[in-house]
């Protein structure tokens, strides 16, 4: 099972308290239900601004303001997330992990 939160969990702005509160508790979901549906994998992936994605594309104002926070030097591409949950959903190692995609944003 492959759940979606987000990186307000990390970083709230302004206006976040609900998507911050709920990208929270994915965190405490994961692991939960990782021990309490066991042997079925549960994981979560949380992206940060994902630059290409429909939501966020046509922000380029804000990317350029936010691009010196970004350690890898470049923000998520949607082709990143996919590779991410294809990584959580085909590993059968991973159980309980909340990914964190965000070009290192929050240095987490």
């Amino acid at each position: 099972m492959l759940i979606f939160g987000g990186l307000a969990k990390d970083i709230p702005y302004p206006g976040s308290t609900t998507v911050t509160v709920v990208n929270n508790a994915v965190m405490g979901l994961v692991r939960t239900l990782s021990v309490e549906l066991a042997p079925i994998r549960v994981n979560a992936i949380h992206p940060g601004m994902v630059e290409d994605s429909p939501h966020w594309r046509d922000n380029k104002g804000l990317f350029a303001q936010m691009r010196p926070s970004i350690r890898s030097g470049r923000f998520p591409q949607m082709a990143d997330i996919v590779d991410g949950c294809r990584f959580l959903m085909e590993n059968r190692a991973a159980n309980g992990v909340n990914l964190t995609l965000d070009g290192g944003q929050q240095g987490g």
